[in-house]
Parts: structure tokens; C-alpha cells; sequence
């Protein structure tokens, strides 16, 4: 009898431990599906969902009160961002529909006008007959447009000769150009490229339209077109580089891009273009046919100072050069949170908040056009304080969040870049966030939604080269265009030494006192 009760203590113990066991199981495949199911949130977010992640604040702050959490980390949200009001949210569709209609806008008046009369068919009175006359006109302006105009410049070289000895003829040289044996101007070949890398269309689109209008050019002539043009134009991103090396703080980021691979076949392969923005607002990308760190470490190899980067561990061995230091992005925090707000409204309704408010306080320093040490002095008063709170909300809720949530994941993104995310506040020069460089990647982004991939690893090296000049002239003001027409006619003679002014603030501040006359 003995014997039977201690085998069925035994039997109890073997089974209460594989219950345990498969409770585990449980727990950890629920833990899983959650995880799974998120993921899945995500990506049908991604593909379907709306991208902005502007949120009305007043619904953040409905959601703070729907629940008591007098138990759980408490944030003190910025009374600025209870009075202020959201600029970001788009008004409403009712507040659409009443606001008054502001009318057409004039046509510009620097347009030559084509003036088309039209007079009644009966110009006699209907009373008695006499012939009218004019007494005034009513004008109705529509806009009209005609075809590009191709035309043929003729260098004609006139040769002249001794009537008397018939010799010693002389024949004058051409002018210097840029592209050797090329049947194109620098002004149609400043139009393919803009087309290209600025209006995004592709180059066989390009041909299509240039035989429309009676211009047979193929492909292949367009693309060495763009080839020689951007060997001729590599001196001025390279000069644009050191410029680079010169800046107090440089933002950074990567975008993928296909290209073909001439020693691989099968599919386009997976390249990369980083870019790297100066405090001055000129913009370089590099094009890398990996993302590893051996891309931006080369490309600042002369660089000490600022770099703000998002939490990429590619940038980690140029941080650790001397002379460095990581500036982090507030946006790329706020996009944490924003993916937490699904599974933790009310913690992630309190931390986008608080963001809000820094981001407030930044709209009123622009709006009230601080320099660099007042904008300083601005911050350290109004955003020292909140980043306080907020660190100490962020330490107390990571306590009790999930590890692998995406409010745990939200939150250890943020402190593990704490220091570099406060960095922002000590120096004005400095932006709140990396969205100067993403701002960069988008014309990339939207390139490649039209020419797909790149032709080969030199084809991504020409996009690098020619994005980098458009984007530069965008940042500036400058209409790409006539710059590399007039870049494009003189790079050829233009001395090595004197190589800035080509760029495109050399360029732009070559020409800003000819500005200053004409206006006076």
C-alpha cells in the first residue's frame, strides 16, 4: 500500500512538472503570437496604413484620462501644449466646405501676352440702325503653352588667306566644350539631367518625347551624355566634400537603391545611397553597394564634430574617433511611440506629448528668428526642464514595460541615447531632429519609383554625383537648370585653383552682388 501511494506522488510530481513545462510552453508561444502580431500591424501599417504620424494632441490628451493610473508613472504634460494649437492637424471636412473659396490666382505678368480680339458679327444699332462703336473691353486670360524649341547653334570658322602669296591660311578654333564630339549644347545636356535626377524621368522616357518633337536621340546617347557629364562634375562634389569636412554638424542617412550587377546574374542587386547634409546646407551622396560601416567611415575620414545620426550601428566606428560626437533624432523617438500608441495608448499619449512640447517650443524660436546663441539660451530655458520630466517618466516606466514591447522597445531607444538626444539643447546650431537629411533621401525615393535601378555600380556613382548638385541647388534657391548650363560651359577653362566658385553657393555667392545692382 506504501509502495502504491508513493508511485502516484511520483506520477503527481512527473505530471505537475510537465504542466509547469507546458505552461511555459504557453506563455512563451503567447508571448510569440504577440510578437507576430505585431509585426504583422506593422507591415499591414506600412503598405495600407497612412504614413504621417501627425496626432491631434486633444485626443492624447482624452486618452491620459481614460484610465486611472494613479498607481503607474505619471508625466506632467506642458501647459504650452495644452493651449497651443495643433498647426499640423488638417481642418476638418465641414470647416473645408465653408471657408470662403480665395479665387484664382493672376496668371504671371511677366508672360509675353497674345492678344485675340473677338467682335460681335452685328455692329448696327438694334434701335436704329447706326454703326457701334467701342467702348471698352472685357479681358479673359487663359494659359497657353507651345512645344520646347530645338534649334541648331553653326560654329562657322571663317578661314582667311593672303590674295597675293596664297598661303598662310588661318582658320579660328572652336570655342572649348565640355563634351568632346557631343551633337548637344551644355544647355540641352543641363536639361537631361534635371529631367532625370530632379523631375525624375527616366531617359527612355526622355527619348520618347524628344522624337515626338522631332529630335531623334536614343538611349544610349543619352546615357553617355550623362557620363561624360558627370565625370566633368565629379571635381565639384569633391570639392563640396571638404567644404563638408569644415561643418560644425553634419546629418547622415542611407535609402537602398537596385542597380545591376554585369558579373552577377539574376536579379538587380541591393546598393545604397547615404547622404550627408552640412550646417550650410549643401547636400553629398555616396553611393555604397553594401551598408556597412566601411561607407560612412571612409566618407568622413577628415570629419571631427557634430554627426547626427538616427541609432544605425554602422556610424558606431566613426563615433568613436576622437573629435566626435553623436547628435540623436527626436523624430525617430517620436516614431517609436507612435507604434506603442496600439498596444499603450496612455503611456505613449504621455511621452508624444511631451515631445510635442519640444517640438513647440523649436516652432517658436524659428517664428521669432533666434541666432544660434539665443536659440541656445531659448532652450535651456523652456526645453532643459521638460527633457528632465520626461527622462524621469521614461526610467520609472521602464521598469514595469515589457522588454520586447513596442512601448519597451520605444522606451529603451530613447535612453540609450539619452545624452545624445540632450545635445540639441546645449548648442543652437543644432536641430531637434535628422529630418533635414531624410528630407534628402526622398528625392531618391520618389526617383526610383520611375527609373527602378541604376544601370551598374558606376551608373549609382553618376546619381550620387548629379543628386548631390541638384538637391545642393534646391536647398539654395538655385534653378538647377541654368546652373549646370553655365557649370557645364565653363568647367572646361575654368582654372583648378578657383574650383569653389562652381558649386552651387560659390556659384550662388558669386553672382548675388550682380543681384544687389540690378535691384538698386
Amino acid at each position: 500500500m506504501i509502495a502504491r501511494d508513493e508511485s502516484l506522488q511520483n506520477e503527481v510530481q512527473r505530471l505537475q512538472a510537465i504542466n509547469q513545462e507546458l505552461v511555459q510552453q504557453i506563455r512563451s508561444l503567447q508571448r510569440q503570437n504577440q510578437a507576430l502580431q505585431e509585426r504583422l500591424r506593422r507591415l499591414l501599417h506600412r503598405l495600407f496604413g497612412r504614413r504621417s504620424e501627425k496626432a491631434d494632441p486633444h485626443q492624447l490628451l482624452l486618452l491620459l484620462e481614460q484610465e486611472d493610473q494613479a498607481d503607474r508613472p505619471q508625466l506632467v504634460v506642458p501647459a504650452h501644449v495644452h493651449e497651443a494649437p495643433d498647426a499640423e492637424e488638417p481642418p476638418r471636412r465641414s470647416q473645408r466646405v465653408q471657408a470662403q473659396h480665395p479665387g484664382r490666382a493672376p496668371l504671371p505678368p511677366d508672360l509675353p501676352r497674345e492678344r485675340i480680339e473677338i467682335h460681335p458679327d452685328d455692329l448696327s444699332c438694334p434701335c436704329c440702325r447706326e454703326p457701334m462703336r467701342p467702348i471698352g473691353e472685357d479681358i479673359t486670360e487663359e494659359l497657353g503653352r507651345q512645344p520646347a524649341r530645338f534649334y541648331v547653334r553653326q560654329y562657322v570658322r571663317v578661314k582667311y588667306a593672303c590674295p597675293r602669296c596664297q598661303e598662310g591660311v588661318r582658320r579660328p578654333a572652336l570655342p572649348p566644350r565640355t563634351l568632346e564630339k557631343a551633337k548637344a549644347g551644355p544647355d540641352v545636356i543641363a536639361h537631361v539631367l534635371v529631367s532625370k535626377y530632379g523631375d525624375h524621368l527616366p531617359l527612355h522616357r526622355q527619348g520618347q518625347i524628344y522624337r515626338r518633337e522631332g529630335v531623334p536621340l536614343d538611349r544610349r546617347t543619352l546615357c553617355e551624355w550623362v557620363a561624360q557629364a558627370s565625370w566633368h562634375l565629379r571635381p565639384l562634389v569633391e570639392q563640396m566634400r571638404q567644404d563638408l569636412w569644415r561643418s560644425h554638424v553634419i546629418q547622415s542617412d542611407d535609402t537602398p537603391v537596385r542597380y545591376l550587377d554585369p558579373t552577377a546574374r539574376g536579379a538587380a542587386q541591393r546598393g545604397y545611397l547615404w547622404v550627408y547634409v552640412s550646417d550650410q546646407q549643401d547636400v553629398l551622396y555616396d553611393f555604397r553597394i553594401s551598408r556597412s560601416r566601411a561607407g560612412p567611415t571612409a566618407y568622413l575620414a577628415g570629419y571631427a564634430g557634430l554627426l547626427q545620426v538616427d541609432g544605425y550601428a554602422g556610424y558606431n566606428e566613426v563615433l568613436e574617433r576622437p573629435g566626435m560626437q553623436q547628435v540623436a533624432c527626436w523624430a525617430h523617438v517620436r516614431r517609436k511611440f507612435v507604434e506603442a500608441r496600439e498596444s499603450e495608448p496612455q503611456h505613449a499619449a504621455a511621452a508624444l506629448l511631451s515631445i510635442r512640447g519640444l517640438y513647440l517650443i523649436e516652432a517658436e524660436a524659428r517664428e521669432r528668428q533666434l541666432d544660434p546663441p539665443a536659440t541656445a539660451a531659448w532652450r535651456q530655458q523652456e526645453a532643459v526642464p521638460l527633457l528632465a520630466d520626461l527622462e524621469q517618466y521614461l526610467r520609472e516606466l521602464a521598469r514595469e514595460a515589457l522588454p520586447k514591447s513596442p512601448l519597451g522597445q520605444a522606451v529603451s531607444y530613447a535612453l540609450e541615447r539619452w545624452a545624445a538626444l540632450c545635445v540639441y539643447a546645449n548648442d543652437g546650431q543644432v536641430a531637434i531632429d535628422n529630418n533635414g537629411a531624410e528630407r534628402a533621401i526622398r528625392r531618391v525615393a520618389v526617383g526610383r519609383k520611375n527609373w527602378l535601378f541604376a544601370g551598374s555600380p558606376a551608373g549609382g556613382e553618376r546619381a550620387a554625383i548629379l543628386y548631390s548638385l541638384i538637391e545642393t541647388c534646391s536647398r539654395h534657391g538655385i534653378d538647377p537648370q541654368a546652373y549646370l548650363t553655365d557649370v557645364l560651359r565653363r568647367l572646361c577653362t575654368h582654372p583648378q585653383h578657383r574650383i569653389s566658385e562652381l558649386t552651387p553657393r560659390g556659384w550662388l555667392r558669386a553672382r548675388q552682388p550682380d543681384h544687389q545692382e540690378a535691384q538698386a
